[in-house]
């Protein structure tokens, strides 16, 4: 074999070895593993649903603008029904921006759907105002007592304040809702004694507004909560038993009482329980009979009367208002 053909058969060898070495160095870098992806998350509504808390709707909802997945949230804004009831107009351009997630739970249900370019935007007209000479300062809220109630309670509270003229009108308001207007309205110039029933209504914050006759009004924001209220305990009858004596009956008046209570009296560390206690209604709860003896640790003087929700485990107390007296006959 000459030199020239021992030289060409080292070049085919080497063209041959780079070869191979390409083809290891492509397989190794196709090894290389894909990120995986995250789906993104589904979104419940689309640009024209209509969205309220409850069936219920009302008259001004939110309406979604558009939804961005990239951030996971809805652009809404403020629709108004129309006077013949169709859906709707906007009376500015004003939007904001909120968690799909707080969208979708606050906001379950879809009232309607429009299209979205079909809304005006119509400005309300705003009447002229006549000059008009009030008497006196407007209304002024400072407290509400009870400050809660139960969801679907009936419950009695005192408004507290300055200048409540006769024939006001207290209401409870939560954003998106129909307001709750109290009934059996008593008025002075600084307290208001009013009831609201709060049947069907959403649990959480509400605000609290008296207006006067005049139109002038105050409120009081978030002062009210709907949910699991306490027990309030107004009034006990009878509210006096003598030592040894048998009461078949006790009638314990407030608000908030579930279904389910236990009823004690206590003076210091001792508790004396009251059998077979029986929730009327939410305002109303009889229990008996008991007798106040020594074995129980009865004394004479002031007690306490407790009332407990057993299911959320809230009470409510009256103070130093029922009234053991001396013994009628030997223990």
């Amino acid at each position: 074999m000459n030199e020239n053909l021992r030289f060409g058969m080292f070049l085919c060898l080497l063209v041959i070895a780079a070869v191979l070495i390409a083809g290891c160095s492509d397989q190794s870098d196709n090894s290389v593993a894909t990120p995986a992806t995250t789906a993104a998350p589904t979104a419940k509504y689309i640009a024209g649903d209509i969205i309220a808390k409850t069936n219920a709707g009302g008259d001004q909802l939110y309406v979604i603008r558009s939804y961005d997945p990239a951030t996971d949230k809805y652009t809404r804004a403020w629709i108004y029904q129309n006077s013949d009831g169709t859906w709707g107009h906007f009376i500015n351009t004003v939007t904001d921006t909120m968690d799909r997630s707080v969208i979708e739970k606050v906001y379950p249900v879809k009232i309607a759907h429009v299209t979205l370019s079909a809304i005006p935007v119509v400005t309300p007209t705003v009447a002229a105002v006549p000059n008009v000479t009030y008497v006196g300062a407007g209304p002024s809220i400072s407290n509400i007592t009870p400050a809660s109630a139960a969801k679907d309670a009936t419950v009695t509270v005192t408004i507290t304040g300055n200048n409540f003229q006769t024939g006001a009108v207290p209401k409870l308001i939560q954003p998106g809702s129909a307001a709750v207007t109290g009934t059996a309205v008593s008025v002075s110039s600084t307290s208001i004694t009013t009831t609201f029933n709060m049947y069907q209504k959403d649990e959480g914050d509400y605000n609290v507004i008296v207006t006067n006759p005049d139109g002038r009004s105050d409120i009081l924001q978030n002062a009210f909560n709907i949910g699991n209220a306490p027990p309030v305990v107004s009034d006990i009858a009878p509210d006096t038993a003598a030592m040894n004596a048998t009461e078949a009956t006790y009638t314990i008046d407030g608000q908030n009482f579930a279904a389910g209570v236990s009823v004690s009296f206590l003076q210091g560390s001792t508790i004396i329980p009251c059998v077979n206690p029986v929730t009327v209604d939410s305002t109303k709860v009889t229990c008996g009979p008991i007798a106040f003896t020594v074995e129980q640790g009865a004394t004479i003087g002031l007690w306490d009367v407790k009332v407990l929700n057993i299911g959320d485990a809230t009470s409510g107390t009256l103070t130093q208002k029922f009234t053991v007296t001396n013994s009628t006959s030997s223990s």
